[in-house]
């Protein structure tokens, strides 16, 4: 796809409501992302000057996600709009945040920035990632995170996203990995502000998507097996709502646009 097709708004808020609160599940999953963030009690919140906001709460070992900024965090970091804050995330150098607040505590934002490049490099399938069993299953889950959550950025903003949605019924969906524990994301097609989550679903799914293994996972979310065939033999289940699970399939390839590394 040519980089016209991509829309800034939207992925800036993939960045802040779909990658940053897979640092939730990285922190509990991880051993070594626990030791980072150690005995730390302090918030950071990222915020686009006049657009959205998100806080990160870390807490001995765990991170809570939010949308928004309440409150007063230890830090605030303000981008002066949607394109500042996509080039902060590709990582280029010069795309600084203003540090409104919180500034001098470098040992904070130092572990923030050593945590966001773990989550970048699990994310974005670096070899030395997919390198261990221990990686791999990381890069599956928080992909699922990703690809779940992003659903909801699609359907406020992208347009070919939102054309295909049209066209589908409504209904909750969710899709989870056989055997992983906290392993489902949720996405509710037709109500109000697209409801997404990684979670136990607010009701009864209309269609279930569930992946047999971690493995079967891993090939479909980095597109190596021939999901079709998957299906069939029954390494990936579809239980419920048939022609939205296809339409939010094709959805999802839309993130590819977005974050492909």
């Amino acid at each position: 796809m040519r980089a016209e097709t991509r829309s800034s708004a939207v992925l800036s808020r993939l960045y802040l409501n779909a990658v940053l609160p897979c640092l939730t599940d990285l922190a509990d999953q991880d051993p070594a992302a626990r030791d980072l963030i150690g005995q730390l009690n302090a918030r950071i919140a990222l915020r686009i000057l006049g657009g959205p906001a998100a806080t990160l709460s870390l807490r001995r070992g765990h991170i809570d996600w939010q949308s928004g900024a309440p409150g007063w965090p230890s830090v605030l970091l303000l981008f002066f709009g949607e394109r500042h804050l996509n080039a902060f995330f590709a990582g280029k150098k010069w795309a600084v945040p203003l540090p409104i607040w919180g500034g001098w505590r470098i040992g904070l934002l130092k572990r923030f920035s050593q945590l966001a490049a773990k989550l970048e490099a699990i994310l974005n399938g670096h070899a030395s990632v997919l390198a261990s069993a221990g990686g791999r299953r990381l890069h599956a889950r928080l992909s699922l995170i990703a690809a779940g959550l992003g659903l909801k950025a699609l359907a406020q903003g992208d347009a070919i996203a939102m054309s295909t949605l049209r066209s589908l019924p409504p209904g909750l969906a969710s899709f989870s990995i056989e055997a992983e524990p906290h392993a489902t994301v949720w996405f509710d097609h037709g109500s109000k502000n697209s409801a997404a989550g990684w979670s136990d679903p607010p009701r009864r799914a209309d269609v279930r998507i569930v992946f047999g293994n971690l493995k079967v996972a891993y090939a479909a979310l980095r597109d190596e097996i021939d999901t079709m065939a998957a299906v069939g033999t029954g390494e990936i289940r579809i239980d419920g709502l048939i022609p939205l699970a296809d339409g939010l399939n094709f959805v999802m390839e839309r993130l590819r646009v977005y974050l492909q590394p």
